[in-house]
């Protein structure tokens, strides 16, 4: 833990941009350079690329680098705090593809441990140190999920932040107990915690937001935020709640499992019929009737949205 008590990263409200392929599986560069813009015209100053939702790992070299190409024409040197998401089995591809965004100006990584076997304690020590150890000057989000075959506790989040001083933040979806136990062995880090686990992970200290729907309602996310970092329990548990609801009634009628892109390319489509849902294959989004339902269910929650935030204004 830092000697001052402080954390390694301030508290922010980030939110994904996510990747729009024309019909032949091509990424349309100008409609993303769009989505980044208007993502942060909506005040998101925190942004990142290239996680579950995002594909990350299912990119090729070539496309990968275009994508961060474009992201960087977009982000770097404004006022904000990009972040580009590595997911990989190898950790000499995420080295390599750490120097290619590094190269570009980037300093801010979001990583996921490799997913082929689970690492045991002392491999996944050495992962971090091995990775972040070769880039002293940037900064490093671990992306704590379930499909790397392990989760991170907090315990085990203050030894490897012991080792290595560069490891910033973590991103965490996670039950009460859970989230209090990160939020109490490792504080020091910054703990980005999705709407739900977000209202209580605020009880315990302080902590960030992953806004899963914060380009569906962004008023409420920010709001959300605010109330969460005041500690204004009684207002961040009611906007966490509507949210929670809200998704969960969109997606109803949908009773397959969705790779995670296909929840979050269809709350973009739906403030914006422009942006594509196609994703890589061999992953597929929602039907017609599943995307008709959602957008039924979005246009009447919008609108208690929009007085929910009168009221909390």
């Amino acid at each position: 833990m830092n000697e001052s008590g402080s954390q390694r990263h301030p508290q922010s409200l980030l939110v994904a941009c996510l990747l729009p392929w024309t019909s032949d599986w091509r990424l349309d560069e100008q409609l993303f350079a769009q989505h980044i813009d208007e993502t942060m015209d909506m005040g998101f100053k925190s942004v990142y690329i290239l996680g579950t939702a995002g594909e990350g790992y299912a990119l090729s070299e070539p496309v990968y680098q275009q994508v961060v190409t474009v992201f960087a024409q977009q982000t770097l040197g404004r006022d904000c705090d990009p972040q580009i998401g590595i997911i990989s089995t190898s950790v000499g591809q995420t080295i390599d593809r750490i120097h290619f965004a590094h190269e570009l100006g980037f300093r801010m990584f979001q990583l996921s441990l490799p997913c082929w076997g689970a690492l045991s304690e002392e491999e996944t020590l050495l992962f971090f140190k091995t990775v972040c150890g070769e880039f002293a000057d940037s900064r490093f989000l671990h992306y704590n999920l379930r499909r790397t075959k392990r989760l991170i506790t907090g315990r085990e989040y203050r030894r490897i932040a012991d080792h290595v001083p560069n490891l910033v933040a973590t991103k965490n979806n996670c039950d009460r107990e859970k989230t209090e136990e990160l939020l109490t062995h490792a504080p020091d880090l910054q703990h980005f915690l999705l709407e739900s686990n977000f209202v209580y992970g605020c009880e315990t200290g302080p902590c960030s937001l992953l806004c899963s729907l914060g380009l569906l309602f962004p008023k409420l996310a920010h709001q959300l935020f605010e109330a969460g970092i005041t500690r204004n329990q009684i207002l961040s548990s009611r906007i966490s709640q509507f949210m929670n609801d809200a998704s969960q009634e969109m997606f109803s009628g949908c009773k397959r499992q969705l790779i995670d892109g296909a929840y979050d390319k269809t709350y973009l489509w739906l403030r914006n019929p422009e942006f594509p849902l196609r994703l890589l294959p061999p992953y597929l989004g929602l039907t017609e009737a599943e995307r008709t339902h959602c957008r039924t269910v979005y246009e009447a929650r919008l609108q208690q949205a929009d007085s929910l935030e009168g009221l909390l204004n």
